[in-house]
């Protein structure tokens, strides 16, 4: 896919300043993570099924200078991370995980919490 020029610069100033570069990154390639459950990579499947259909660039499993990696990243989208939670509430999420985000400058409304164990409704994603 090739990325506008407005939004090749977003993805190029986001990953400049919060992504540790020192791994690759391929856009719109989903990488799977033998810890989380079936339906938790099932979801995130599904997600970035619709992101590609949308023709909205993503990335998944992207290690970040804070620490974390979160599940999908998109940040020319309305919601710069998507969560798919499995065996977490948001709650856990915002007070387990959240403050990493936090001290980087992000706010809650840069991510998307979907429930894997919900059935995904695709107006959730906009």
């Amino acid at each position: 896919m090739k990325l506008s020029s407005s939004d090749q610069k977003i993805v190029n100033d986001f990953f400049r300043e919060h992504v540790d570069r020192s791994y690759k990154t391929p856009m719109n390639c989903i990488r799977m993570n033998v810890d989380h459950t079936n339906e938790h990579r099932v979801r995130i499947f599904e997600i970035c099924n619709l992101l590609i259909d949308s023709k909205i660039p993503f990335w998944t499993e992207v290690r970040m200078k804070n620490g974390c990696i979160p599940d999908i990243l998109a940040p020319t989208h309305i919601t710069r991370f998507i969560e798919v939670l499995g065996t977490e509430t948001p709650e856990d999420f915002f007070s387990k995980k959240f403050h990493k985000y936090e001290s980087y400058g992000f706010s809650r409304k840069d991510f998307l919490l979907i429930n894997a164990k919900v059935e995904l409704q695709v107006e959730e994603l906009w």
